[in-house]
């Protein structure tokens, strides 16, 4: 009977210990202690309110919080398909070491709710002498601030993510950066895009960090998205054209890669944004030295004339295609393989011409992105936003892949018609989704390629029998869609910017996958030798 006593007694303390603990635990956020209005004001009793002009800052990892001015609240990410609190939080009161506590708050019995409806928590910053109230939010997201004038050397970055860091924890990133608009669309919005490059401390260039589980690089770009209601449309091109790259066994058609956080510039919150990898000589395994790549930025076409004056003037950029110079020093015959490219493929006029073509490129990869460009509709990418990853080898030929870029005008979206357009110029058109999207090269191909229809069939049936299926990317989209509007980011980007008109809703992008898909089915399956249905 005493032996049985003694065990129970053991059990009882145990459950109590664990119980103890576990309480103990969750009343800990990020390694500070949760108190209860009456330890707060016990706590603080002895303490008087910091003055005005005193700073008072919270720090994550070391590393100062995004803070927003306007509302006056700190923005921390908080991993939500974790259960954990990962990542160590900390103060500071004029550079020096505080304590901080959080006070109590039921919302933190129900984090997922809190976050996606943005409640803001309180917390308050203590030394020895003085104290400081701020508040948090908690955001799904990560959260990259920026600090520092616009197009000036010496900005500081700050990323913090435990979303999507490859390292599986509480990733804080701090660098010195210069950053300036990115694109020239960017510049008719309020809402604008950047470009980021990042700098070591003591002003050298090239600092390559991994951000967001993405590869180490110095040279960044963050996506506004302002036109795209849905902010999905960018962010499933890239991954589906990333699924048909990795499949083709072959090197130098990779595409970038992006993800999303929220933006804080100098105090100022900007919303939801994307973070981009460039395509570049790097991410392509490309020979800086010898290799090239032609991008389409604008649909002005060149012809020999316009290529003689870059040859004769030494120019990197002809009509609406630049050379990205990556440190490349300028030699005669540089433009040679786009020239090569545009003579035989954009004004194909025969079979010999055809046969020029296809010494210098590879044809999988123009078949390949000719049925990209129609799964998403790309209508603004049939000319233009078009990179074209050249191989040079010691022999003096060359291999020459398109890769996609900037594709927000797709899954249904088409441009505006009209007078009275706004300045997005962007609508969703249902006509569209069952429209084949004629693009020159491929429909050049197309006319002198006997062969090409069946090889095209080929790959639509490889597609629709693996990775590309309407309920694969349905449930894709649902997903990215909950992830934005779980983390709070979607609402918080309309309410900052509502002539963005956001939608947190898929029908239209599902609509177009059931239709589109469907309908190429069909239209793929009639294509003929010659010109045919294209």
């Amino acid at each position: 009977m005493k032996k049985v006593t003694v065990l129970c007694g053991s059990f009882l303390f145990i459950c109590l210990f664990v119980l103890y603990m576990t309480s103990w635990k969750n009343r800990r956020i990020m390694g500070s202690e949760m108190f209860s209005d009456a330890e707060i004001r016990f706590l603080l009793e002895s303490k008087s309110p910091l003055e005005d002009g005193i700073q008072a800052e919270l720090l994550i990892n070391g590393v100062g919080a995004a803070y927003e001015e306007k509302e006056a609240r700190y923005y921390i990410p908080k991993n939500m398909e974790d259960g954990q609190w990962k990542g160590s939080i900390q103060a500071a009161v004029e550079g020096l070491p505080a304590s901080v506590a959080w006070a109590e708050d039921d919302a933190f019995g129900n984090m997922r709710q809190a976050v996606a409806e943005g409640h803001v928590f309180r917390c308050v910053i203590y030394n020895e002498t003085g104290y400081k109230w701020t508040n948090v939010l908690f955001t799904g997201l990560p959260v990259m601030s920026i600090d520092g004038d616009m197009g000036e050397p010496g900005s500081r970055v700050s990323v913090f993510d435990p979303v999507k860091s490859f390292r599986k924890d509480y990733q804080v990133e701090e660098s010195s950066a210069y950053y300036n608009i990115r694109g020239n669309a960017s510049r008719r919005f309020e809402k604008i895009g950047y470009r980021l490059e990042l700098f070591y401390d003591d002003g050298s260039a090239g600092r390559d960090l991994s951000l967001l589980g993405m590869r180490s690089d110095n040279d960044w770009q963050l996506k506004a998205m302002y036109s795209d209601r849905s902010k999905l449309r960018d962010k499933l091109s890239i991954d589906l054209w990333n699924q048909i790259a990795a499949g083709t066994g072959t090197r130098a058609d990779d595409g970038c890669r992006m993800e999303y956080l929220e933006l804080i510039v100098n105090g100022e919150y900007r919303g939801l944004y994307g973070l981009v990898e460039p395509t570049d000589y790097k991410s392509l395994e490309l020979d800086r030295s010898r290799d090239l790549i032609y991008k389409v930025v604008m649909d002005e076409r060149p012809n020999d004339s316009l290529f003689d004056m870059s040859e004769q003037t030494q120019s990197f950029s002809c009509a609406g295609v630049n050379i990205r110079q990556s440190d490349k020093t300028f030699y005669p015959g540089i433009w040679e393989p786009f020239r090569m490219l545009w003579n035989n493929g954009y004004e194909t006029e025969s079979e010999e011409e055809l046969k020029l073509l296809y010494n210098c490129i590879d044809r999988q990869n123009f078949i390949e992105y000719g049925l990209y460009q129609n799964v998403i509709a790309g209508v603004d990418n049939r000319f233009k936003n078009i990179i074209y990853s050249t191989i040079v080898y010691e022999n003096g030929t060359y291999t020459i892949r398109r890769i996609p870029w900037d594709q927000n005008y797709s899954w249904g979206d088409d441009f505006e018609q009209g007078e009275d357009k706004d300045d997005k110029n962007i609508r969703y058109n249902p006509d569209i989704l069952t429209k084949w999207m004629n693009e020159d090269v491929f429909w050049n191909m197309r006319a002198y390629d006997m062969e090409l229809a069946d090889d095209i069939k080929d790959t639509w049936k490889n597609w629709r029998s693996s990775f590309l299926t309407e309920e694969v990317w349905k449930d894709y989209t649902r997903e990215l869609m909950a992830y934005l509007v779980d983390s709070g980011a979607f609402s918080r980007d309309t309410v900052r910017w509502p002539d963005s008109g956001n939608v947190p809703a898929t029908e239209e992008i599902e609509i177009f996958i059931d239709t589109r898909f469907s309908w190429l089915d069909e239209y793929v399956s009639q294509i003929e030798a010659g010109r045919g249905r294209f």
